[in-house]
C-alpha cells in the first residue's frame, strides 16, 4: 500500500483525479484545499493495480464506463470506485460534495 499526494487547479480536479485512479486500485481518496486555497490537494491511499476478477464495477474486465469532465462517457481502466463514489469525493466534473472516501474491508 501507498499513497499518492497531488497537489494541482481545482478546475483539473477530475482530469487528474481519473488520470491517477485509472493505474491503481484505490482504498481511500481525500480532497482538500490548500493553504492559500488556490488549488486542491488530493490524497489517494492505494494498491498496485489488480487483475479484477471479483470487481463488482467493473465485471472482471478491467475496464469501467468514466464520465469525463466534458460530459462524455468512455470506458477506462476501472478502478474499483463506483461512479457515486467518485462524485461524492468531488472528483467528478461539477460535484460540489467533497466527501473523503474508503472502500470497505473484510479486515
Amino acid at each position: 500500500m501507498f499513497e499518492i499526494r497531488v497537489i494541482c487547479d481545482s478546475p483539473d480536479v477530475p482530469r487528474v483525479a481519473q488520470a491517477v485512479l485509472g493505474s491503481v486500485d484505490a482504498t481511500s481518496v481525500r480532497r482538500y484545499p490548500t493553504r492559500d486555497r488556490a488549488r486542491t490537494r488530493l490524497y489517494i491511499t492505494a494498491d498496485h493495480r489488480s487483475t479484477h476478477q471479483d470487481c463488482p464495477g467493473c465485471d472482471g474486465d478491467g475496464l469501467a464506463l468514466w464520465f469525463l469532465p466534458d460530459g462524455s462517457q468512455q470506458q477506462r481502466p476501472c478502478t474499483g470506485l463506483s461512479a457515486d463514489a467518485l462524485h461524492a469525493a468531488g472528483l467528478t466534473q461539477a460535484s460540489a460534495q467533497r466527501e473523503p472516501w474508503q472502500r470497505t474491508t473484510d479486515h
